[in-house]
């Protein structure tokens, strides 16, 4: 019985050790700054507002340097809206049962819903960066983090930050240029 006990037992530490030994996949390194991210994915909610409508909702966002996707979304899913495509070039605007392609994601917003919104310059905005395309003028405050950036009429408003592997990040935001306003709340950030 002893015997049997013993067998078991070395066994069970064999197949553990085995499982232990087990190679990993390697992992990016966690960028050592923000303009070092290259892609993430975020979601929360948002609410939009513009001279003729309102919208609120929850959103998730994924973004590399080869494709972006955003999706906006109501409860259980209603009313769903994406937008993808390539940074840069064309993109894909999915909503109400609808799908339009475009030249740009700015163009697409544009002609399909007559939104003027700088999809280009909110990549760098939502990471709390000015886009590197136009001149800005950016506030700080005292920990470093931006209080607010003014670029190409519109301004953004930077309210709470989150730490995420060791980098602040917006966590709440206002981005504004009347009519067009819009609310962040990120609830979940993941970058590389």
């Amino acid at each position: 019985m002893n015997l049997k006990r013993l067998f078991a037992g070395l066994i069970t530490v064999i197949v553990v050790t085995g499982c232990s030994m087990t190679p990993t996949t390697p992992t990016k390194p966690v960028p050592e700054s923000i303009e070092q991210i290259q892609s993430w994915q975020t979601e929360g909610r948002v609410g939009i507002r513009t001279e003729t409508d309102a919208i609120s909702g929850n959103f998730n966002w994924s973004h590399n340097t080869e494709h972006y996707e955003l999706n906006i979304y109501g409860p259980f899913g209603q009313g769903a809206t994406r937008l993808e495509g390539t940074p840069g070039s064309e993109a894909k605007l999915s909503y109400d049962d609808k799908v339009a392609k475009g030249e740009s994601a700015e163009a697409l917003l544009y002609y399909e819903l007559g939104w003027h919104f700088p999809v280009t310059n909110v990549q760098y905005w939502i990471r709390g960066l000015a886009s590197p395309n136009t001149p800005a003028e950016t506030a700080y405050r005292e920990d470093g983090t931006p209080e607010q950036i003014i670029q190409d009429g519109w301004t953004i408003t930077y309210k709470e930050f989150t730490n995420v592997d060791q980098l602040k990040l917006p966590q709440r935001m206002q981005v504004v240029h009347t009519p067009y306003r819009v609310n962040l709340i990120i609830t979940d950030w993941a970058v590389q």
